[in-house]
Formats: C-alpha cells, structure tokens, sequence
C-alpha cells in the first residue's frame, strides 16, 4: 500500500470526531508509535490535506464565536493555519471502506480455532 493512503487514512481518522486544526493534525501524526518517530514532515500534511480538501473528503471550515458559527471556506496553503476541518460524509465511506479491505471475510463451517472464522455471530 501507498504511503499517501496510509496517511490519508490518518488525516481522516484524525478529523472523524470533532473539529480539528492543522496543529493537532500535525501533533497526532508527529507522535512516535513504539518510541519510533514519524518520518513526515509539515509540507507533506499540508499537500495530503489540500488533496484530501479538493477530492471533498474533507471540509475545511472557520469557527465563530457568534452566529453563524460555522462557515464553510475554500481553501489555500495560507489559510491552512487558521482553518478547522472536519471528515465529509464521503470521506467517512472512504474511510470506512479502507479499514474493512484489510479484513478477511468469514467463511462459513471453518474452524476458530485453526484461525478460520464460525458462521456465529454474537452481539
């Protein structure tokens, strides 16, 4: 798999949840997974973003304190910094679809305990 969806997986899982600036962004995929830092750098973020922006995976948005408080933008590398973004219903398929490529589908009459999958659900 390409570093560049790997990491739009991560840009879109890390505003999934709530309005998130670049800063936190940047700060949650900076963090070292294992004690291994993160091999990225800001420019890299940066372009993903206006990448994930323009293939309306993600909205890029200005939070007020007065109505309306929230105002969708267009945006540029300037704005970057001062703008707040959130995941598009679009980019939670795409997101959604990303993480289940990943898991087998269960088969039916195969053994848990030789690693297959039951055909039981539980919930």
């Amino acid at each position: 798999m390409r570093l560049t969806d790997d990491l739009d997986r991560l840009i879109l899982a890390a505003v999934s949840d709530d309005f998130m600036t670049l800063e936190f962004i940047a700060d949650k995929l900076f963090k070292p997974v294992g004690g291994v830092p993160a091999r990225l750098d800001a420019g890299t973020i940066q372009s993903r973003l206006l990448s994930l922006i323009s293939d309306k995976l993600i909205n890029a948005y200005l939070l007020h304190a007065d109505p309306p408080y929230i105002t969708s933008i267009t945006i540029g590398y300037d704005a970057l910094s001062t703008s707040w973004f959130y995941i598009t219903q679009r980019g939670r398929k795409c997101l959604g679809n990303s993480s289940r490529k990943g898991a087998r589908v269960p088969r039916r009459g195969t053994d848990p305990a030789k690693g297959g999958y039951t055909s039981a659900i539980t919930f």
